[in-house]
C-alpha cells in the first residue's frame, strides 16, 4: 500500500457508549488500536512483520484531546500516520472526523519497538522502509512528553489484575489501564463535565493476578495526576484534564 496516511470507518455503538449515550474515552482509544495495527500491518511493518523478526511494538506513552464525543449511531473516520521516527521511538497521529466532515479529537503517541526475548529496546532504523512511511502532516496538540511521580498523593482504589483486564501476553490491556483510571472519578464529574485532555505513560507491565493501587492527586483546577502502583513500583501515569 503506498499511501502513508490510513482511514478507516468506526460506528459509535450503543452497548459500548456510556449513560449519555455518547463514545467513552476507552472505546475511542480501542479504535486508535485498531487503526494503528490495521495501519502498520497494510504496510508490512505491523504484528507479523515484527513477531517474524523476534520484535514487538510497545506502547510508551499517548496524549488524547477530545473536544467532542461522538453520539450512539454515529459514524467516524479515523485517521492515523507515522509523524516521526528515531532509532528508539516512532510517533504515530491520530485525528478524529466526524460524519459531517468536523474534526473533534486528535492523538500522538509514542512506540518504542522491543526485542521478544530479552524484553530491550532494538533500533527502529532497521526496519526495512518504515522510515518511508514518515508523512509530514500537522497534528496540532503537544507531544505525549512525560508525566512526573506523585507525591502526597491519596489512595484512590485498589484492584487486582484478572482475565477480562489481560491482552495474549497476560498482560494488563493498554485500554484497561485507561478504563481503571477513568472510573476513579464518580459519576456526578461525567454529568457535569467532560475529560478533554488525558495523557497517559505506560512504565511497566501489570501482570495477571497482581494486586495494584491507582493514587490520585488533584494538580490543578479540573486537572488531577494519577498514579497505578504495585507495591513501591509504579507501572503507569496519567493526567486528566476535564472541561
Amino acid at each position: 500500500m503506498s499511501s502513508k496516511e490510513g482511514i478507516y470507518p468506526y460506528t459509535i455503538d450503543a452497548y459500548l457508549s456510556d449513560f449519555r449515550g455518547k463514545a467513552t474515552l476507552p472505546m475511542l482509544g480501542g479504535f486508535m488500536l485498531q487503526a494503528a495495527t490495521r495501519h502498520a500491518e497494510e504496510r508490512n511493518f505491523g504484528y507479523s512483520f515484527m513477531t517474524s523478526q523476534q520484535r514487538a511494538w510497545v506502547l510508551m506513552r499517548m496524549t488524547i484531546k477530545i473536544s467532542e464525543y461522538p453520539s450512539n449511531d454515529t459514524s467516524i473516520k479515523l485517521h492515523t500516520w507515522v509523524s516521526d521516527i528515531n532509532k528508539l521511538f516512532s510517533e504515530r497521529s491520530f485525528a478524529f472526523e466526524d460524519q459531517n466532515g468536523n474534526y473533534i479529537g486528535y492523538a500522538r503517541s509514542m512506540w518504542a519497538s522491543i526485542d521478544l526475548e530479552t524484553r530491550r529496546p532494538t533500533n527502529i532504523l532497521d526496519l526495512e522502509r518504515m522510515a518511508d512511511f514518515k508523512l509530514d502532516k500537522v497534528c496540532p496538540i503537544p507531544n505525549a512528553t512525560k508525566i512526573p511521580l506523585l507525591k502526597d498523593a491519596e489512595l484512590a482504589t485498589s484492584f487486582t489484575v484478572k482475565y477480562s483486564d489481560i491482552d495474549i501476553n497476560k498482560h494488563l490491556n493498554s485500554m484497561k489501564y485507561i478504563e481503571h483510571f477513568v472510573d476513579v472519578f464518580p459519576i456526578e464529574m461525567f454529568q457535569e463535565k467532560e475529560i478533554q485532555t488525558f495523557e497517559i505513560n505506560y512504565i511497566a507491565e501489570g501482570q495477571y493476578g497482581t494486586a495494584l493501587d491507582i493514587l490520585k492527586k488533584e494538580t490543578d483546577q479540573d486537572k488531577s495526576v494519577l498514579e497505578m502502583k504495585h507495591n513501591d513500583k509504579t507501572i503507569c501515569l496519567a493526567r486528566v484534564t476535564w472541561k
